[in-house]
């Protein structure tokens, strides 16, 4: 009935899924009703119901907000009148552990028992959130929960009033269904959010409307893209547990996701390695009995989903489905008494229908083994057909897809850069925010990705909808210049410190002026676009208004020097989080050849066990607590070639913890792991690249013919930054078929610096006629 009134787009009878799996008469528990919707739609779903069964019917659930850790520091240092800096320090001292309380703090970290000996006023505040830890603190609303009752509410429990004002039960999920209420789930499901921001992108940008319908899920690219391990972004099969599994299963088929889904959880993740041989024909396929082939035959004998486990019941010992749903349930909680009476009820079953008694016991046993860990197979197909959804969407217009997953997830910065990233590897061109063609979302135009004006830190959304509404009133939806910009837009709303991100952003760049000058010199446009306000105001018209010259300007900004890349790229990782025009790294390729023994591409050539050294950046850390209670971290350390993990154990993370929460070039030494579930690296020492070409011995400059006109330039660069490292200049004369080295001794050397670097990478571009010696 589901499928035939469109609630659910799967075929129950093409993908044996059972109704009685979920409501059956011989079931004494409550159904549950989980449905999910778009994120944006949820509040609509709400209404509806709420208008159709009445509003004295329908309820959301409280939740209680209990004071974990951090904030019973954070509220009791807010009473005793400590500073926020002050109270700041102990709460970051707390590990990073899922509900860790502050006893285990406490124990986990000595730095906090220093600071409440250093500190009378600590050694106070934390007296005081031990006692009230764990206290309720506040009321809130529970994200998905709500409550359809039969008549009016206020007869079966108390109201509470939520702040936009809706009705809100005073029990919580669980006390509400011990009186009798049903629970229905109205999720806001973010992949579905995802899905339709990327049909949307599609119409927009290619004139194509396509439905999720339409979408087929035998659709073999979609298998293509995830047997691959190409899944960031595809639901339920982003991360690398789980993309190792797609890798080796290499699914062919709907069938083969669905199975993967329910595999890949504690327990029956055991059972991957010989559902994939079975896949592949290394491993035999067999069944106990010929008749239960059909039922396991999808799954290559293996039970995977309880709905196998009832229709093996139904088959064999003639179980109603409703019964079989029972016996799957004393399976999974394995209570003794009842498993004796199934089995007994079992064996009489299949005896009855002429199965063999001895085999008979062995599949029950089969079946008690596998009930405990089997997965609901409705689940896992209906969550499948999003995620193939997704996955075909990527295979198909990989633009629109990336730039509709980026605005699902625009509030995580740590998600932007892996997607950006991801992006660029692809081949993608990612721009930078731009106010003629960057929208509040991420947006796709043509075959590029243009950055979110809203992602931008500091730009909010009022500033954002004032550009993007007098950009729909010029004559092309376009910004003519910037004096029209700050002429047009509302300077109220887009205020000084918006327009300074988002210069810092190069939501400015291609109007003639650098980032330096204009954030030097934004405000003349500002006060520009003031006057020409005023004169609309009061009807004035200037006398120079009236004469049109062509190529004139208003404002004329001061020449002062562009900023250097780092200076640039820094400003760009202040606003946006992450460095997102260039990379550190960029041009220095052969400088960290210098240091490093390989690539990280390169890497899978060298020998499990040896030592590696590697240039490049942390883009991910995660710091975890050891059984021991000593701290340790893993990071995704990337340099110019691609990502790899990189293990700290804890003696070497108390070494150099600081310089890796620091975003700047690093050498890391340590030993590879090249084993079956990937490459990872075990960091034995770090060192920061600043440091090490601070540190170097010589330099050679290699200049050619072709760099005649700028050996000037690198001489003033040499004279003005001396220092201990020796210089050679070593000359190609090519028409003379010899090469020349001169040593440079006055001034005695240079300092070998980033900044130095920087400003050679500007005269010269590339890189590759400097060399340095250890």
């Amino acid at each position: 009935v589901a499928y035939c009134l469109k609630i659910t787009d799967l075929d129950p009878v093409r993908y044996s899924l059972i109704f009685e799996r979920f409501l059956n008469p011989e079931r004494v528990s409550m159904p549950d009703f989980d449905i999910d919707f778009c994120q944006e739609k949820r509040p609509r779903v709400i209404q509806y119901v709420t208008e159709k069964y009445g509003k004295q019917s329908v309820s959301q659930i409280i939740t209680y907000g209990k004071l974990q850790a951090r904030a019973a520091l954070r509220d009791v240092g807010r009473v005793l009148a400590m500073t926020y800096s002050e109270v700041d320090v102990i709460a970051k001292l707390i590990p990073e552990k899922l509900g860790i309380t502050l006893s285990e703090a406490l124990e986990l970290e000595p730095r906090i028992r220093e600071q409440m000996e250093i500190n009378p006023q600590v050694h106070n505040m934390i007296d005081i959130a031990l006692k009230v830890e764990g206290l309720v603190r506040h009321a809130g609303i529970h994200a998905a929960g709500v409550i359809i009752a039969d008549g009016n509410l206020v007869e079966h429990a108390p109201l509470y009033k939520g702040v936009d004002g809706e009705n809100v039960i005073q029990y919580d999920m669980k006390h509400a269904e011990k009186i009798g209420l049903i629970k229905f789930d109205f999720l806001g499901l973010k992949t579905l959010t995802h899905i339709q921001y990327a049909l949307d992108l599609i119409l927009e940008n290619r004139q194509k409307k396509i439905k999720p319908q339409e979408i087929s899920i035998n659709d073999p690219k979609i298998y293509e893209l995830m047997s691959s391990g190409d899944s960031a972004g595809v639901f339920q099969f982003e991360g690398d547990g789980i993309t190792d599994a797609l890798k080796k299963i290499k699914p062919t088929c709907f069938e083969d996701i669905m199975a993967i889904n329910a595999l890949y959880r504690p327990g029956p993740m055991d059972m991957i390695p010989e559902y994939t041989k079975r896949k592949h024909g290394t491993s035999p396929v067999e069944y106990i009995f010929p008749e239960i082939e059909d039922i396991l035959k999808e799954t290559y004998g293996i039970i995977i989903y309880q709905e196998q486990v009832q229709l093996i019941a139904s088959r064999v010992a003639s179980y109603s489905l409703g019964e079989a749903d029972l016996l799957r349930r004393a399976m999974g909680k394995k209570i003794a008494e009842e498993m004796a009476q199934q089995r007994k009820r079992f064996l009489q079953g299949a005896l009855k229908n002429g199965f063999d008694e001895k085999r008979s016991e062995e599949l029950f046993d089969l079946m008690a083994e596998f009930a405990n860990y089997g997965f609901n197979k409705s689940h896992s197909a209906a969550y499948c057909v999003i995620a193939a959804q997704t996955a075909w969407l990527k295979s198909y217009y990989p633009i629109e897809f990336y730039a509709a997953l980026l605005t699902t997830d625009m509030g995580d910065t740590d998600k932007i850069v892996k997607y950006i990233k991801l992006c660029q590897r692809r081949g993608i061109d990612v721009r930078p925010p731009h106010i003629n063609y960057s929208d509040y979302k991420f947006s796709a135009r043509g075959e590029t990705l243009y950055y979110s004006l809203a992602a931008i830190k500091g730009v909010g959304q009022s500033a954002v909808e004032s550009i993007l509404e007098a950009r729909e009133k010029t004559e092309n939806k376009k910004f003519e210049s910037l004096d029209h910009f700050f002429e047009t837009v509302d300077l109220r709303r887009v205020n000084k410190k918006v327009i300074e991100c988002l210069i810092k952003a190069g939501a400015f760049d291609n109007f003639g002026f650098h980032r330096a000058q204009l954030l030097n010199g934004f405000e003349n446009f500002v006060n520009a676009a003031e006057t020409v306000r005023q004169e609309r105001e009061v009807g004035q018209v200037s006398l120079f208004s009236m004469v049109e010259e062509e190529d004139e300007t208003k404002v004329v900004l001061p020449e002062i020097e562009p900023w250097g890349r780092m200076a640039r790229l820094n400003y760009e990782k202040e606003v946006l989080g992450f460095f997102l025009s260039d990379h550190p790294l960029n041009g220095y390729e052969n400088l960290c050849r210098a240091w490093a023994t390989t690539t990280v591409k390169e890497i899978q050539k060298v020998t499990h066990k040896s030592k590696v050294t590697l240039v490049g950046m942390t883009t991910q850390f995660r710091e975890i607590i050891t059984k021991k209670g000593t701290r340790m971290a893993f990071i995704q350390f990337e340099d110019l070639t691609a990502p790899i993990e990189v293990i700290i154990f804890p003696n070497t993370y108390a070494d150099y913890e600081g310089l890796l929460k620091e975003e700047v070039p690093l050498i890391i030494t340590g030993i590879l792991e090249n084993k079956e579930d990937g490459l990872k690296v075990i960091a034995e020492k770090i060192t920061t690249l600043a440091l090490s070409i601070h540190q170097a011995k010589a330099v050679t400059f290699k200049v050619n013919s072709q760099m005649e006109s700028k050996l000037r330039s690198l001489r003033e660069r040499i004279d003005q930054n001396p220092g201990e490292t020796k210089v050679k200049i070593e000359l190609d004369l090519a028409p003379l078929n010899k090469r020349v080295i001169y040593d440079i001794r006055d001034p005695k050397g240079i300092a070998l610096s980033n900044e130095f670097l920087e400003g050679l990478q500007q005269d010269f571009g590339d890189m590759g006629f400097v060399e340095i010696s250890q």
